[in-house]
């Protein structure tokens, strides 16, 4: 059985992405890597049985295999990081910020676009909160308006006063969300970041980096507040979150 787990794994990615895409009738992000990942499990496995008696393979192999047991490890730290890290906090802060996750069809918020509005929603109604609720997301390249612009018509639909919500329309990226919010927040408040307290509003999954690149943009009181992500997507967007990680870890500043 040991001998095949690499066919095994492989076969089991493939047939993973394929179930998402069939569920979601879309490409969702990463999966195609995925996929690939799988590809290369099972090309693997067929060469591994093919060059067994081959020592220069043999020696390659032995190298390739401590290559990816430590990179198993350092992802396997990276999730247990990912999981335990606090995500329900229901203080009371004097700015709420939802940060963007795409659009669909241009115009329409994405289903963890949406969950993370219902959230900020919930916590708001659930602790009739007075906070004022920033949206930070700009426009992207496949996409008819900004996505701050689609998060306030969003809530403006379900009950919230276009006074209380504050936008954020540069951004592309996590990093950029806060770096343009900060201005936006100073801009409100006529204080410093760091004197203002801030409820970060995402998905489970990204509550380790959106915390991270929030003090990298000098913000010093905050606390996160989480949607859940859809269970089948959870392979899927919590191995993303490992890599992307590791990629703001280290370029993100």
């Amino acid at each position: 059985m040991r001998k095949y787990i690499d066919l095994i794994v492989g076969i089991a990615i493939i047939f993973y992405c394929i179930i998402v895409k069939l569920i979601t009738n879309r490409i969702v992000a990463f999966s195609e890597t995925l996929g690939f990942l799988g590809i290369l499990l099972i090309i693997y496995h067929f060469v591994k049985v093919k060059f067994k008696s081959n020592i220069h393979f043999i020696k390659l192999n032995k190298i390739l295999v401590m290559v990816v047991s430590v990179g198993l490890i350092i992802f396997m730290a990276f999730e247990v990081m990912i999981v335990g890290y606090p995500k329900n906090n229901e203080e009371s802060t004097d700015y709420i910020m939802i940060l963007g996750a795409g659009l669909h069809h241009g115009d329409r918020v994405s289903l963890t676009l949406k969950h993370r509005l219902d959230a900020a929603l919930k916590y708001i109604k659930e602790s009739d909160s007075k906070s004022y609720v920033v949206v930070s997301g700009g426009k992207g390249s496949d996409e008819k308006i900004p996505e701050s612009e689609a998060m306030k018509r969003y809530l403006i639909k379900n009950g919230m006063s276009s006074d209380k919500i504050i936008e954020e329309d540069k951004s592309k990226n996590t990093y950029e969300n806060f770096k343009y919010s900060k201005v936006k927040i100073e801009e409100h408040s006529k204080k410093s970041i760091g004197e203002n307290t801030v409820k970060i509003v995402t998905t489970d999954f990204h509550a380790l980096r959106s915390s991270m690149l929030a003090k990298r943009n000098g913000y010093e009181n905050i606390n996160v507040y989480c949607s859940k992500t859809v269970s089948y997507l959870v392979p899927l967007f919590y191995a993303r979150e490992s890599l992307a990680l590791a990629k703001s870890f280290v370029l993100d500043r």
